[in-house]
């Protein structure tokens, strides 16, 4: 904003010391002094001509400058946007809206490998959650403290609320990564109501 001013004020005293010349060269008689202010008519313009090169310079070199801070600010919109795409995307995928719903189940605590896990929630009427979904359940609020089965595979659980017994760390979608598909937990569904 400062340099705007500065620049404004540059223009000003350019266009004005410019006119300025024109106008004294102009009203000017022919006389014997003619030649001498002339020369001091050639000296300002010369002077003016000098120092819009120099504005133009600095203009020049603060467009180049506002340029890259909009794209900076460019970038970094359009940065967030994927995110916020990536999220409404995930939302649509799954969503614990009144059409779609993740839900957690169990036959006691961590007896079902990846395929009974599968079979688990067939029997509900339902398919094995994807992680996108778990995470999007998540960001509605699901907190569940017990490892479960996704169909990628790897073992996660949602937690919203921090406590003892429920692992370290902030809220998130934890996970113990790809697991043995031998290997018992519980299991995570993902069913669309009737």
């Amino acid at each position: 904003m400062a340099h705007s001013a500065v620049l404004c004020t540059c223009l000003l005293f350019v266009l004005l010391a410019f006119g300025h010349a024109k106008t004294f060269s102009r009203s000017r008689s022919s006389s014997s002094e003619e030649h001498n202010n002339i020369i001091k008519d050639s000296s300002l313009k010369d002077a003016v001509d000098h120092l819009a090169e120099g504005i133009e310079d600095v203009i020049q070199t603060m467009l180049n400058m506002m340029e890259q801070q909009l794209q900076g600010h460019e970038d970094n919109i359009l940065g967030r946007l994927d995110e916020i795409d990536e999220k409404i995307n995930d939302i649509q995928q799954c969503s614990c809206s009144k059409r779609f719903r993740v839900f957690y189940a169990a036959d006691g605590r961590y007896t079902l490998n990846f395929e009974q896990a599968k079979q688990k929630c067939i029997d509900n009427g339902a398919k094995i959650a994807t992680v996108n979904q778990l995470e999007a359940a998540y960001s509605f609020g699901m907190d569940q403290c017990n490892f479960g089965w996704l169909s990628d595979g790897t073992v996660r659980y949602p937690i919203t609320m921090p406590r003892v017994g429920c692992g370290e760390g902030p809220p998130g979608v934890r996970s113990l990564g790809t697991q043995d598909k031998s290997k018992t937990y519980d299991v995570y569904c993902f069913k669309k109501p009737n």
